[in-house]
């Protein structure tokens, strides 16, 4: 039997978490990660069962366009979701396996996204990648992380190579990169791609996309009508369903909920009295701090970095020849949150920052400085001058490690941000 441990592991919690929410939250209340819990079961159930039939599983980099492995008989699993789901959904988290990749030689200080995963693969029988397909993007921790797959573990791992310039040349190249990756997983899977299936699949992100949007505008609405969890939980959802149906049933019932709300005037949290947009991440280690925003600080977090997509849905699907539609995806891939603000000039971060803070209606922002991603906290000054001259509004910064508690403790956290709250009311 080819063990797929982690994966039953959040099964069993998502089930768990599900059954105490049903049973002790009024229906009307936590609607979103009601939702969420709901898609992620029936995502688990399939994968599990899909791995227990033999089909072979591609482990994946978040910022890769997952809705390739659809060509294929295969089980997608995205390499930086489990162990921050790990870390939202288990009292200990991921923090075994943090510490068996620190005793490994992991540097501390690196992403505890892929170090997570790291640590749970050095442990026996924990999961069974057949291959794994990264792009060499959007930092150095991707590639220095996913070379313990490919030589400790000689995991056949394919790179697409995405180059720095965001242009047509550049999109065309990054085409041609993904492109060689299907053909390359074909290779390995020993099964003939089915662009059919490729099709559908790029249906479903359509569909989610243009959900998401309208969630968005939604989102502008004061009071906020969506809770500041959707953050932490959209960042799961975009990547662990990519491609997937139940990405397009997530968005689509979260869309439901956010339009009777704004038909109700009712916000998310208790009582709006600050709307905070975060320029990158939210915290990911524990899901009640979203909700300790909403309801203690009446601090919503309206918007952030991984949940508003600058790029469209693909057009004219029905048609599209095979190439492209896996230039559309390039195109998406290159342009995908963190991506996009991570890999070229500091301008498209400072930009986009611009853009949302003004979107949302912001009164400051709460700039997330994990210890892993040295692109992002490089620029964390210019960021606040920038916010403070364009926006006219202020910027904490938290230093911390989004997906290990002990590196700042949630009690340090919230401190910071009641002491910030007191410079605005």
């Amino acid at each position: 039997m080819r063990s797929a441990k982690p994966l039953e592991m959040l099964y069993e919690a998502t089930e768990t978490t599900l059954e105490l929410i049903n049973g002790a939250i009024p229906k009307h209340e936590m609607k979103v990660l009601r939702i969420f819990l709901q898609c992620m079961e029936v995502n688990l159930r399939t994968k599990l069962e899909q791995i227990a039939e033999g089909k072979p599983i591609i482990g994946h980099h978040f910022a890769f366009p997952a809705e390739l492995f659809s060509c294929f008989d295969a089980v997608p699993v995205c390499i930086e979701a489990i162990p921050y789901l790990f870390s939202a959904l288990f009292t200990l988290g991921s923090e075994k396996y943090y510490d068996i990749a620190n005793g490994f030689g992991h540097p501390y200080h690196s992403c505890s996204s892929q170090k997570g995963m790291i640590g749970m693969a050095l442990q026996e029988n924990f999961i069974d990648f057949d291959v794994i397909a990264i792009p060499s993007a959007p930092c150095d921790n991707t590639i220095a992380g996913y070379q313990f797959f490919s030589e400790y573990k000689q995991i056949p791992t394919i790179v697409a190579d995405m180059p720095y310039y965001h242009n047509s040349r550049g999109y065309e190249y990054y085409g041609i990169e993904l492109t060689n990756m299907v053909s390359n997983l074909s290779k390995y899977l020993n099964q003939k791609p089915d662009y059919e299936k490729l099709r559908r699949s790029i249906d479903y992100s359509n569909h989610a996309i243009e959900y998401l949007a309208e969630i968005n505008n939604l989102r502008r609405a004061i009071p906020c009508p969506i809770e500041s969890i959707f953050n932490p939980i959209g960042s799961a959802v975009q990547n662990f369903f990519s491609g997937q149906q139940e990405k397009e049933r997530f968005y689509k019932e979260v869309l439901e909920v956010a339009k009777e709300r704004v038909r109700g005037k009712e916000g998310a949290a208790i009582e709006e009295k600050i709307r905070s947009f975060w320029p990158y991440m939210s915290l990911f280690f524990d899901i009640t701090f979203a909700e300790w925003l909403d309801r203690k600080v009446g601090m919503p977090a309206v918007s952030d970095i991984f949940n508003y997509f600058f790029f469209d849905p693909i057009k004219n699907l029905k048609t599209l020849e095979p190439k492209e539609m896996i230039n559309g995806l390039a195109y998406q891939s290159m342009e995908y949150p963190m991506v996009r603000q991570s890999e070229s000039f500091a301008h498209v971060f400072f930009d986009d920052a611009v853009n949302l803070a003004h979107q949302f209606s912001a009164d400051c922002a709460i700039f997330t400085a994990h210890i892993g991603c040295k692109q992002s906290t490089s620029v964390i000054q210019l960021m606040r001058e920038v916010l403070k001259e364009e926006v006219g509004i202020p910027m904490l910064t938290i230093e911390l490690d989004i997906g290990d508690k002990r590196m700042t403790s949630l009690e340090t956290i919230q401190k910071k941000v009641l002491e910030f709250t007191q410079t605005l009311l």
